[in-house]
């Protein structure tokens, strides 16, 4: 398992370079003058030409990405073209706002997935499969935007029991924190629930046809202990998998529920530095969320090996 770990923490070096030359490059390919942006109706080549100098923006491709590496190194991300706010610290704060949304959306799949998926494939094609299925269809029919304004219509407007949008930390109380995550935090766990459902059914009903839970229930070990100790951990390998996939979507999801439930999350802070090209910002944000779907994917791995022993001792 250490031989293991290491070599997958050897090999996330190289891939979060390429992280960096890409979101750099495509940058680059991007139409558009930041500092006209910047300068708008008072553009003036003198003054353009000065904060381009401070911004390195005058110096060769090659250079500019050099230097850029060399400071993200050092914890310096650039600062906001606009504000002149630092990007590493605009970023910190909103990211554990979109964080906290992203785990809230896990938690929410994972707690109907995992239940519907097991009853659904102990009881095939009964009314109970029937509808656990018709649900996860749903979930992954109803486009996250039109399922939140569902829930804004619903749950605020008609009974009055959630607040409409907004954000509140978790220092204004803990009701009033939560209560304006749970419908955001809903709203990105139903989609994830779907599919997660419809893997966790397919997953067990192949591992309930295996021969060793055909023994298992041979030695009249209950039903109840069969599926949950014996063929629940088999059932969890590819879940595992996909959840880590599905990270990398919810920071996108975060985007679209950010923006309709007005929470200052990374979503909403990168579509406001689009909008504006505000280049070190723009960088920084799609740096931060592609690192976060490498980590995720590098945790579900470590996960992968526990429940697997095959890769944990493989070659």
């Amino acid at each position: 398992m250490k031989t293991y770990v290491i070599r997958r923490l050897l090999l996330l070096i190289p891939t979060l370079f390429g992280i960096t030359l890409i979101v750099f490059l495509a940058m680059q390919a991007i139409p558009g003058d930041p500092v006209e942006v910047y300068l708008g109706s008072f553009y003036d080549e003198a003054t353009a030409k000065s904060i381009r100098a401070e911004y390195g923006l005058d110096q060769p491709i090659l250079t500019q990405y050099v230097r850029w590496v060399g400071r993200l190194v050092q914890g310096d991300w650039g600062k906001e073209v606009l504000s002149g706010d630092q990007v590493l610290l605009r970023i910190t704060e909103r990211l554990w706002v979109s964080a906290e949304l992203i785990a809230g959306a896990m938690i929410v799949a994972l707690i109907i997935a995992i239940p519907a998926g097991i009853v659904s494939a102990v009881r095939p094609y009964t009314g109970i499969d029937y509808t656990a299925m018709t649900g996860a269809m749903m979930g992954v029919s109803i486009p996250e935007f039109f399922g939140g304004i569902l829930l804004v219509l619903l749950f605020s407007l008609q009974l009055g029991w959630l607040p409409v949008m907004g954000y509140r930390p978790l220092s204004d109380g803990a009701w009033e924190h939560l209560s304006h995550m749970i419908m955001p935090a809903f709203t990105l766990g139903f989609t994830r629930a779907g599919i997660l459902t419809r893997l966790v059914r397919s997953s067990m009903l192949e591992v309930i046809s295996q021969d060793y839970i055909k023994t298992a229930r041979s030695k009249g070990i209950s039903e109840f202990f069969v599926i949950n100790t014996h063929a629940l951990k088999n059932t969890l390998i590819p879940v595992v998998t996909v959840m880590g996939l599905q990270v990398g979507f919810l920071v996108g999801g975060t985007i679209v529920i950010e923006t309709v439930f007005s929470i200052p999350g990374l979503g909403q802070y990168g579509i406001s530095a689009i909008a504006s090209r505000d280049y070190p910002a723009v960088m920084g944000f799609i740096l931060i969320s592609s690192t976060v779907f490498v980590l995720a994917n590098l945790i579900v791995d470590f996960t992968y090996a526990l429940l697997d022993p095959r890769i944990r001792y493989g070659s």
